[in-house]
């Protein structure tokens, strides 16, 4: 979860309207791309990469599949780690990734 953090993600508790489910929701948004990793509990999360404008924030468990441009579903850590992984946007640079503590250069 750290680590999420770290490169940019914000953590929130959502509900899921249909099953009353709770979910922690880590999510960030960088020049028109989502990335979303949904826990609903250590063994079970779902995460994807859309366009901004392809999913709608308050409902973040719906996402239509032929927008997505990357989902995963699984263990918790296992895809965090592999959203993590996936290489920049086209045209985007990548996310820093200076590791907790360490300033800006002066």
């Amino acid at each position: 979860m750290r680590l999420l953090l770290r490169r940019g993600f914000q953590r929130t508790v959502v509900q899921d309207r249909l099953t009353c489910v709770n979910a922690v929701m880590f999510r960030r948004v960088w020049r028109g791309t989502n990335e979303t990793v949904l826990a609903y509990s250590e063994i079970e999360a779902l995460a994807y990469r859309v366009r901004e404008d392809d999913v709608d924030p308050s409902d973040p468990f719906v996402v239509d599949p032929d927008v997505t441009l990357w989902q995963c579903g699984g263990e918790f850590l296992d895809v965090a780690g592999q959203l993590l992984e996936l290489p920049p946007v086209p045209g985007h640079s990548t996310f820093a990734t200076r590791p907790a503590g360490d300033g800006p250069s002066r």
